[in-house]
């Protein structure tokens, strides 16, 4: 093995021949499709773990029937009553 060579990691020369290669496999039409599909689920996946402290934070639940209601909402979604008497935990 020579020094100055690093055996098993990507150089920009192996890069640019992998990017090159899908390109010809999957064409530009289809590159832009899939870039997209990546970015979408990223963007879900960084939404997705904040959605559970959003919820807890505005956890309120009917007095009458112990349902999860909307922190906005005026009538509880389940049995109708009115939410002026909601437990906020």
């Amino acid at each position: 093995m020579l020094d100055h060579e690093v055996v098993g990691a990507l150089q920009p020369g192996h890069l640019i021949v992998i990017l090159l290669v899908v390109l010809i496999i999957f064409g530009p039409g289809k590159l832009t499709e899939i870039g997209g599909q990546l970015g979408r689920g990223v963007r879900e996946s960084t939404e997705g773990k904040d959605e559970p402290k959003r919820l807890v934070a505005a956890a309120r639940y009917c007095a009458e029937c112990g349902s999860a209601v909307e922190s906005d909402a005026s009538f509880c979604a389940q049995c109708g009553r009115a939410l002026d008497a909601v437990s906020v935990t």
